[in-house]
This record gives C-alpha cells, structure tokens and sequence, in this order.
C-alpha cells in the first residue's frame, strides 16, 4: 500500500484518469476497457442486438472503439460525410414530401445500397477504377449464366462504375437518380418544383393528388427487386463464408448531421435497414444512439399499425451498476500511477480517504453522486486529483469541493443531454432550489408553484418548452397547481434528477436504472420524490433527514 513505500505517491493537478469524450480518451480505453460481456454480444453476428442504446456518457462509442480494434474486417461510417443534407437541400425532394408522398421506402434503400457499395469495396479492395474493373469481371464471370441473378448484376453495373468513389459521392448519385425522375414525373411547372415544400402548399387538392399518385410510383419502383436480388448474392455467394466477419460500425448519429426532421426519418429508416440486413448472416451493421433520440426517432415517426415491439430484439442496451464503475476508476488510476512511478501498483482506496463521508465510505460517496456512467466517475474523479495537487491522497475536504463544481457540471451536462425536448430545463431546477433531499408532492404549496411560475414566465417570454407552456396555463386558469408540478416532476424524473419511492414497502426507483419514464397516476401528493445527490451541491438542497436505505 502507498504507506509502505519509500517514495511515496504525489498528486499532481496535471493529472488525470482519461478524458470526458472517448475521441480523445485513446490511452485510457486501450489500456484500460472493461467489457462488462456486451462487446461479445455486439461481435456475435448470430445475436440481432445490433443497436446500442444507453444516455450520455454510457460509454457507446467506447464499445464501438474496442469493436474496430478487435475486429479484422470492420467498415466505419461518419454521419457526416454521407452527404445526406444533399436530401434536405433538395428542392424537389423537399415538394414531394411536402404534398404528401411517403419517402421510407427511398431512405431504407439508400442505407442499403450505402452499405452493399461499402461491404463490397472492403471485400473486392476496390480503390480505384482497375479493381473496380476486376470486380466487375468477377460477377459476371460468377453469374452470367444465372437469369434469376441477372437484375442484381445489372444494379451493380449500373452503380458499379464509381464503386472507388468517396461514400458522399454515391449517395448523392443514388438520391439524383430519385430527384430526376420525380420531377421527370410531375405534372406541375419547374417554377413551383423550385419552391420546395412550400410550393406544395399552392397545390390544390386536385393537384396535389395527382403529384403523391405520381411521386409514390416513382418512390415505389426505385430498384426494389434489383436491390432485393443484390441482397441474396450478398448472402449466398459473396459474404458466405464464415470465418469472414464483417461489421459496419455507425455512431454519433445524435450530433449534427442533417437536418432534424429529416435525421428522424433517416434513423428510422437506418434501423429498418439493419433488420432487412439480418438475412447476411457474416455482416453486421451496427449503431449507437442515445436514448432520448431513439425516444424522438419512434415518437415522431409513428404510422398506423407501428410496434416498437419489432425493434426490441435489435436493442443491446449499455448500463453499468456500482462494482464495474469502481472497477473502471481502479483501473485508470493504477494505469496513471504505473506510468507516473515506474510500475507501483497503486488503487482509489490508496488515493482516496480512508476515513467514511457522511456513513458512506469516500468511494460510495464518490459514486453515488453518479447515474452510473463511466464519464462522471472519471470527471468527479479528475476534479479531486486537480484539488489535491502536491498530496499524497485526496482528502474530504478536497472531495466536497470538487462536489460543487462536478454538480454544476453535471446541471450542465443534463441541458446537453435533454435540451432539444426541454429547451428550458436548466430553469426547471429552481423548484428544487433549498429544498430537502426527501420530500412529498404534498410538501410543495401552491405558493411554490406560484412563484415558480410567475419567475419561469418573467425569464422567457416566448418558448415551446412544455414546461412554460404548462406555466402559461397554470396562470391562465387553465392548469392546476398539482396538475403543474406532476408534470414536472415526471420530466424531472425522467431526466435522472428525482428518483420515487411510490409506496412505504416499495424501494426507490431512478430513471437511469428503473423504468425511464413515469405513467399517469404513479405520481400521488404522498409519494416520496427524492433529489439525486450528484445535484445536491449545486441545488443547496438540505440533507438532514435524507434516509440513505435506498442506494443502489
């Protein structure tokens, strides 16, 4: 232990246990992953779990990084450079949609001829138009001869001459093919196609019959049994072999990259595309998406008759629970020590106190003001070692401290997380401000959430955040105070700040390891409601009577 060295151990504030992102985490995550057995789910291609599904920090695109080390023939795709927002920007596509032609069918095809033109460049090395050459010599040396095949050579003649081409370069090629003969198919002038969705909405309701009667047959003959039959030699004759595994890794589909509402229907269409890929038995596509945005992506995208159910298979989802964090921070600080004094073996409990905080030992303390995420742990963690500079251990003090500032983060990091469906989230919290840890709906009085709500409305004046439109409501007469403060209670509970203890003999639940949302009437004025501890510095929220029997 650290006591029984000669040279004992000093922190520097230039330390550190890794990085908040796993871009620039490179030296810890070689080193130091720990594969809590979904990596070996997500490699198994017999196993459908193919989605990875967990919130902010999870650690998701950790995974994908250790899968593109482990892995001899892996395929990565960035959002980014699929040229995709050449979709959004297209006027014409843009009519069609906006007079109410159904486009599912083109996004689900275009992941599939982006993913056949991918596997089959990394397969056949096509790089440049020579290999591409050889490879077309290659299928119809193979299938020439077969007439049930002779559409799916075609297709790759067709769209085999550019297979050497960047990625951005084919999906504007494919989504060309679709605009040209869309607007080939119109029975309106280039004028009003020039206007996007809004010259949809000049059509009148004969015209604009006519323009989804048309567009929807043009969508509806984009190459589908071409595609279809590519599929099957994909299957039966090219990735056949099994000691060939291929992956096609896709993350950060949560950033940037295309519009917002046409990003739903391309994630939607991305996980049809996944299941249609099954039938391949030796390639595996793979994606990660947060867990609010795979929300949005299956709430805005609903048609009749859809089941979430059917996806459910597809989903690997990525949590952790209090030992494999603790293994994740024992293992980053003996890999800074190792580096720092030569191979001393060092742990958290030679670093951190040996004395409890508040009847919890200092690394329960540590984690339990986490939702059990890799990325908090490290960064509360990284805030003490930048405290306890030229110590030989993190001391209390040091770790309550760093306890404010990491709360404030943690405030930060939710409004990152949540801000596109609660706009205005931050401004939720002063409901909570000096409250206690533990409290009823009851304790809140309609002077609470009057003051609350006359605050809210001063600070915006205007806003599609549901919590200022609630506001609005509640000072309209609309809205009753209990009514108001249910509803937010719920989306605070959602968001991981309220945990709920909905009866005496009932344990306490959190969004982040229970169920994610609450339903109506699980919320009654004697439910206890308790405030998650990584929000209690930066709350001021009093702890007195906190009852700690509930940790997880």
């Amino acid at each position: 232990m650290a006591e029984k060295r000669q040279n004992p151990i000093i922190i520097r504030k230039t330390f550190n246990i890794g990085a908040a992102d796993a871009e620039s985490d490179t030296q810890y995550l070689k080193e130091c992953f720990i594969d809590t057995g979904v990596l070996e789910t997500l490699m198994e291609l017999h196993d459908p779990r193919s989605i990875v599904v967990g919130r902010t920090g999870a650690g998701k695109t950790a995974l994908l990084q250790e899968l593109k080390e482990r892995a001899e023939n892996c395929i990565e795709l960035a959002p980014e450079t699929l040229s995709l927002g050449y979709i959004s920007n297209s006027n014409v596509i843009n009519f069609f949609e906006g007079a109410g032609v159904q486009l599912d069918l083109f996004y689900k095809l275009l992941w599939q001829h982006i993913f056949t033109v991918e596997l089959l460049k990394k397969k056949y090395g096509i790089a440049n138009e020579q290999k591409q050459f050889n490879f077309l010599q290659i299928v119809q040396t193979l299938f020439s001869n077969n007439k049930n095949k002779s559409r799916a050579i075609s297709y790759l003649q067709e769209w085999g001459r550019k297979f050497w081409e960047e990625t951005q370069y084919r999906t504007k090629e494919f989504a060309t093919k679709l605009e040209t003969d869309l607007k080939a198919s119109a029975s309106v002038s280039s004028d009003i196609l020039s206007l996007g969705a809004a010259g949809a909405r000049r059509l009148s309701e004969e015209e604009r019959t006519e323009v989804v009667e048309r567009g929807t047959r043009v969508v509806n003959s984009v190459q589908i049994h071409e595609l279809h039959e590519v599929m099957e030699i994909l299957a039966n004759d090219i990735f056949n072999d099994p000691q060939q595994r291929y992956y096609v890794i896709i993350d950060r589909l949560d950033e940037a990259w295309v519009d917002e509402a046409l990003k739903y229907k391309l994630v939607k269409a991305l996980i049809e595309s996944i299941k249609s890929f099954r039938k391949v038995a030796n390639v595996k596509i793979i994606i990660c998406l947060r867990t609010d945005l795979l929300a949005r992506v299956l709430r805005t995208t609903q048609s009749p008759g859809f089941q979430e159910e059917k996806y459910k298979s597809l989903y690997l989802n990525l949590s952790w629970n209090r030992d494999q964090i603790a293994r994740v921070l024992d293992q980053r600080v003996s890999s800074l020590f190792k580096r720092k004094y030569t191979g001393a073996q060092v742990s958290t409990q030679d670093v951190l106190p040996k004395n409890q905080i508040e009847q919890r030992s200092s690394l329960d303390y540590l984690l339990d003001r986490t939702f059990f995420r890799p990325r908090e742990a490290i960064m509360f963690f990284n805030t003490c070692l930048e405290l306890a500079d030229g110590t030989s251990r993190i001391s209390r003090e040091v770790i309550k401290k760093a306890e404010v500032s990491y709360s404030r983060e943690r405030i930060e990091a939710l409004q990152d997380e949540w801000g596109y469906d609660y706009p205005l989230l931050t401004d939720y919290l002063k409901i909570l401000h000096h409250r206690p840890a533990q409290f009823c709906p009851s304790d809140v009085t309609d002077e609470d959430i009057d003051n609350f709500a006359c605050s809210f409305l001063e600070a915006h004046q205007k806003s599609n955040d549901p919590v200022f439109k609630l506001c609005e409501g509640y000072l309209d007469d609309r809205v009753e105070p209990a009514v108001l403060f249910m509803n937010l209670a719920k989306i605070l509970y959602q968001v991981g700040v309220l945990g709920v203890k909905p009866a005496p003999h009932l344990g306490r639940q959190w969004s982040h390891l229970d169920q994610a949302t609450l339903s109506e009437g699980e919320l009654t004025p004697t439910t206890t409601l308790a405030v998650h501890k990584a929000f209690w510095a930066a709350l001021g929220v009093h702890t007195k009577r906190y009852r700690d029997t509930d940790v997880s």
